[in-house]
């Protein structure tokens, strides 16, 4: 099963559902993420070519019964862009040595499975790189954060950081780049192994940092009152 994962969806008659559901008080969490939102100005929306989700509804693996994911962050698509340029250049690039006449004496066979192989290489590029991009994420739930870093199919490294565990958040931005497209980094201290937590190149980084320390305050003030 993948890290994350879409929520089934919403049938017909569940909204009264959820409204039920909202006057319970064991579900105060979903209030204070929607004062949270509120706040801070955001509704459920998906931007930035999915690099930006809030209230996605999707869900991971090592998720609680009582957490509910309000921000799914990835790297902002812009980035993509020097990679996907070098592929460009690599798939053109036995057309032009091939044009110089270099390998005229070589038979057409091996020039043939030469091709293949280096076209089969540029796809395994563009696959490790998408796959990078789309499972790397950074998770902002009503109880941690979680940080999923994918390396390839056989290895990935998650990390946790439970709210009240954490300092005052900051980002980094910089640039002509980034503050045309609006995006940055997140740092997050904690008290955790891991002292930092980082969301790297995400989109709306201040409006991140906004929503993490809101839930982390509200959190700690619900607990205080016993909820």
């Amino acid at each position: 099963m993948p890290d994350i994962y879409t929520a089934p969806s919403k049938k017909k008659g569940q909204a009264e559902t959820y409204v039920e559901e909202m006057k319970d008080s064991k579900f105060w969490w979903k209030e204070m993420i929607d004062e949270v939102l509120k706040n801070v100005g955001e509704t459920p929306r998906s931007v930035a070519m999915g690099a930006y989700n809030v209230r996605p509804g999707t869900h991971f693996v090592t998720q609680q019964e009582d957490e509910e994911v309000v921000l799914l962050l990835r790297a902002h698509p812009i980035i993509n862009i020097p990679w996907i340029i070098l592929a460009i250049l690599m798939f053109i690039f036995p057309i032009i040595l091939l044009n110089t006449g270099m390998f005229s004496a070589v038979p057409g066979k091996f020039i043939f499975m030469g091709r293949i192989t280096w076209y089969l290489m540029i796809i395994m590029f563009v696959l490790e790189k998408i796959l990078y991009w789309y499972y790397s994420v950074f998770i902002v739930t009503n109880e941690r954060l979680v940080d999923i870093d994918f390396y390839n199919l056989m290895y990935r490294m998650v990390t946790y950081a439970n709210l009240n565990h954490i300092e005052e958040p900051a980002s980094v931005t910089g640039g002509f780049i980034r503050s045309l497209f609006q995006y940055g980094n997140v740092w997050v201290t904690t008290a955790s192994e891991k002292p930092t937590i980082e969301a790297l190149n995400v989109p709306y980084p201040d409006k991140v940092v906004d929503i993490i320390s809101r839930l982390s305050e509200e959190l700690e003030k619900r607990r205080e009152q016993g909820k």
